[in-house]
């Protein structure tokens, strides 16, 4: 919990995303000792579960479960009722901005929220997947604003699937967890221009 406060995930984020740490890993998961289990959550159940490690370190900073498909992480948020949907390039800044559009929304209309969808990294995102944000009246790219160019990178091959896309690259320095932590939820509708 310390790690994910430091994050600006509350309890309740981590209970209600099931967010988990691998004390005791099952045989053949021994890899994943040490790191925070992410599961990929449906109306289903559990699809599958990725690893993140705690902090700086060695070896991967994420790990998937060998030979496992690219999925959408927290699909259930394509089931709410909304306006608008945020795509982010991983687990936990879908998590920051899912959560900010519900606190931002909390005691008003339901159309204010943002749910969001993360993905696994550029090449996660499979042409197929396009189908799942039409009908919106807008689609967020929300790019890693990385001094590398990648964020922008990931964010322009999704606009070439999805029609309906704006991309809204995140401030130099900032992916979409850091600016929330730093400006708070309010101030991410905000930068997305989203009429309250």
């Amino acid at each position: 919990m310390e790690y994910l406060k430091k994050r600006g995930l509350s309890a309740d984020s981590a209970a209600s995303f099931r967010l988990g740490y691998v004390e005791n890993p099952l045989p053949g998961h021994e890899t994943a000792r040490g790191m925070i289990a992410i599961p990929y959550l449906t109306r289903a159940g559990v699809m599958t579960i990725r690893f993140r490690r705690l902090g700086d370190g060695e070896g991967p900073k994420y790990r998937s479960v060998p030979g496992d498909p690219p999925r959408i992480y927290n699909a259930n948020a394509l089931l709410m009722p909304s306006d608008y949907i945020a795509i982010c390039e991983g687990e936990f800044d879908a998590i920051a901005a899912h959560e900010a559009g519900i606190r931002a929304a909390h005691g008003r209309a339901v159309e204010l929220g943002l749910p969001a969808v993360g993905m696994a990294g550029v090449s996660a995102f499979k042409p197929y997947f396009a189908r799942c944000f039409k009908g919106y009246k807008a689609v967020f790219m929300l790019a890693d604003g990385d001094d590398k160019g990648q964020g922008l990178e990931f964010a322009e091959k999704i606009a070439e699937l999805v029609k309906n896309v704006r991309i809204c690259p995140m401030p130099a320095g900032h992916d979409v967890n850091s600016y929330v932590l730093a400006h708070g939820p309010e101030a991410l509708l905000d930068l997305l221009e989203i009429k309250r």
